[in-house]
């Protein structure tokens, strides 16, 4: 995050903030990102408009319940303060018993934001989500004072609300100083790292856990002024306006003012005084002109004063500014919601908005805030025998070498530019290959398709990765692990069953794994030509469903009878396929297409590019090592095959036409399959 993204956040609605970003450099420096957290990308349910920027916080009954302790804690603390001014002797038990409630729920919340941020900033997203309830809740200490003494209330309103307000700063502050540091051993963290450092900001200024809004005439301001200050607050705001009254006639009446503003500070506009005065340093030169009054305006000590005020608050407006893009989330009927009133900058023709299922809100009252475990479409493509084939042009000379750099460089280049159009986004390079994710499965489908023409056309440009292309599709669990970076730099990767099942699919690794099995045969003392020729019916076997795979191309993918995947094109998982045929995108099935006795369902999926023609049938269960049994499925480019040659289908149903296709194949070439092996 840098200023100039702070400044588009902060746009519409400034006070005391300074057009431009000079304010946040004040504040922050050059470096906002080591201060403060960025509102994230946040999608509605169709998931096609620009995303809104918020912190999705989800509201339950836990949460609830912390608002509620919060309350009830500061109504204990109300009470034992009015019992002291009439000079009574309360108890202090129910305010024990009070606190107690709350801290526990409290350290609940700082130990998982601290615990399971890794660099995120949920400690700091937590203080700005909490601190809006405690700034409203302290906020209405002296109306609400009213309720327990009203005579107390009128004499010593203000005071008691600071007074409160210190003893509870005190309190959490502890707390989370503890955490940090019990979090700091248990990671070997620094604790500096670990502690927020929005509430280091808030510790420091008093309104921002004080008061939820200040308006340009201060009116806000009085309990502040009066009760923590020690300052008139009538007395105050007068003189400010008789000052800004004065500071107005003299930008129109005074010509050497007007040159002064224009050398010194480079402004030919002065048609709004107000962003003069909340300059920092402009009220003390105002006080030094000849027609200047001090006893009208501010006297040297209330200049001083003004100066201290003014930085926080331009402090309180970025802190609370930056707290307003933290939306509420409700989860109702399987949806997550929001209130449209939270999406700042969006006109929505209902009060109630359905975010996408992709949303994930944080819940601080749950052990990891946002839970790590997600559901992603996935796509991995892997270039066959990448390493031997580096280790040959290695021994080739300079020359080739960097040839083919340059050509493997052109060829992903080319994958990123596939994977922007189709939405996709890069997770990791492996090498020879790379992972993306993505939203939508039919742009998956599309993308593996139009990757396997690219390397087609690359192979026609003497690609030196010559030996194949494996992809596989899936959608699975995947894990957001925090793998490296120090303090708040960090890097998150998928890991987990989906990127294992990705693995399997392009490697085809089954249960019983020959190589590793004759490997360790060898290895204990047999000889390699008595291994190979035990082996050797095993492996020689052929599909049952073809005589050669080969026989069909470069590009292919069967099940032996031992269940082991022969992957040399594109697969995907069941799960993809049910995603596909349950997916809103458009998938039009054309027909079925017989090519060497295998049988095809064909259908066109459209994307950016036009549309996309594609093959696909049920291969059957592979045994794929660490998963067990897998059902997957073909997918080849059918944008080649004739039209005359592809036969009408009955299904609309995508899932159903590959299943009957599938049982009417098994039938001709082997038996009855096993209802596993069904869809």
């Amino acid at each position: 995050m840098s200023t100039t993204q702070l400044e588009r956040l902060f746009l519409a609605s400034r006070t005391f903030l300074l057009p431009g970003d000079a304010d946040f450099r004040l504040l922050l420096g050059e470096n906002p990102a080591a201060e403060l957290p960025f509102p994230q990308r946040i999608f509605l349910e169709d998931e096609e408009a620009t995303p809104v920027l918020g912190f999705p916080v989800l509201h339950n009954r836990a949460t609830a319940e912390l608002r509620s302790e919060l309350e009830g804690t500061m109504r204990s603390e109300m009470e034992l303060e009015a019992g002291l001014a009439k000079g009574e002797q309360p108890s202090l038990r129910q305010r024990k018993v009070a606190w107690e409630g709350y801290r526990e729920l409290l350290r609940q919340a700082l130990f998982n934001s601290i615990r399971s941020s890794f660099g995120r900033g949920y400690q700091s997203i937590f203080w700005l989500y909490h601190s809006i309830a405690i700034s409203r809740v302290l906020k209405e200490v002296p109306r609400r004072l009213r309720e327990i003494d009203a005579k107390v209330a009128r004499k010593y309103g203000s005071q008691i609300k600071y007074h409160i307000f210190s003893r509870f700063l005190d309190r959490i502050l502890e707390e989370t100083y503890e955490i940090a540091q019990q979090v700091a051993d248990e990671l070997d963290e620094p604790e500096q790292d670990l502690f927020p450092h929005v509430l280091e900001r808030m510790r420091d200024n008093v309104l921002v856990f004080t008061e939820d809004h200040i308006s340009p005439d201060m009116g806000e301001l009085s309990d502040y002024l009066h009760g923590h200050l020690g300052v008139d607050p009538g007395d105050f705001r007068g003189r400010f306006e008789s000052l800004s009254a004065w500071h107005t006639d003299q930008l129109s009446s005074d010509p050497e003012l007007r040159g002064l503003i224009r050398s010194f500070l480079g402004l030919e506009e002065f048609s709004n005084p107000w962003n003069l005065m909340i300059r920092p340093g402009y009220l003390r030169f105002l006080t030094t002109r000849p027609r200047y009054n001090p006893k009208r305006g501010f006297d040297p000590a209330q200049v001083d004063l003004w100066d201290r005020l003014l930085y926080r608050l331009k402090e309180f407006e970025l802190l609370a500014g930056l707290r307003r893009f933290v939306i509420p989330i409700s989860e109702r009927d399987g949806e997550l919601r929001c209130s449209a009133a939270t999406l700042r900058g969006r006109r929505l023709p209902s009060n109630d908005v359905v975010l996408s299922y992709t949303t994930r809100p944080m819940d601080f009252l749950s052990p990891w805030v946002v839970d790590p475990l997600v559901r992603r479409f996935g796509l991995v493509y892997d270039i066959t025998d990448f390493s031997a084939v580096v280790s040959m042009i290695r021994r080739s000379g300079d020359v080739q070498q960097d040839r083919s750099f340059r050509q493997i460089f052109s060829f992903q280049s080319r994958v990123d530019k596939l994977a922007r159009g189709h939405k996709l986004q890069l997770e990791k390079y492996l090498g020879d290959g790379a992972l993306y994710s993505g939203r939508h499965p039919t742009l998956l489908l599309a993308a593996a398709v139009r990757l396997q023409r690219f390397y087609r056309d690359a192979l026609r440009d003497n690609f030196p990765f010559d030996r194949g292309l494996r992809i596989a599709l899936n959608y699975g669990p995947y894990r957001l692990l925090p793998i490296r970076g120090t303090g708040r730099e960090r890097q998150y990767e998928f890991f987990g069953h989906g990127i294992v099942e990705l693995t399997r699919l392009v490697s085809g690794k089954s249960t019983h794994d020959l190589d590793d099995t004759k490997a360790l045969l060898v290895g204990s003392g047999y000889s390699s030509a008595d291994v190979d020729k035990f082996f050797e019916p095993v492996t020689t076997q052929r599909s049952y469903r073809e005589d050669n795979p080969r026989d069909r191309g470069p590009f292919h993918a069967s099940i032996n009878s031992s269940g082991v995947l022969l992957n040399e094109g594109v697969v995907a998982t069941s799960a993809f396929m049910a995603e596909i045929s349950n997916s809103e995108d458009l998938v039009r099935i054309r027909g079925t297409y017989r090519s060497r006795a295998i049988t095809y369902v064909v259908c066109v999926v459209d994307d950016s590019e036009g549309s996309v023609e594609i093959g696909l049938r049920q291969l059957g269960a592979a045994r794929l090592k660490g998963l067990g049994d897998v059902r997957v499925f073909e997918i080849v480019d059918a944008g080649s095959w004739s039209s005359t040659s592809i036969k009408p289908v009955h299904s609309t149903d995508l899932l159903e036409a590959l299943a009957t296709v599938y049982r009417s194949a098994s039938h001709s070439t082997m038996p009855e399959p096993r209802p596993s092996e069904v869809l």
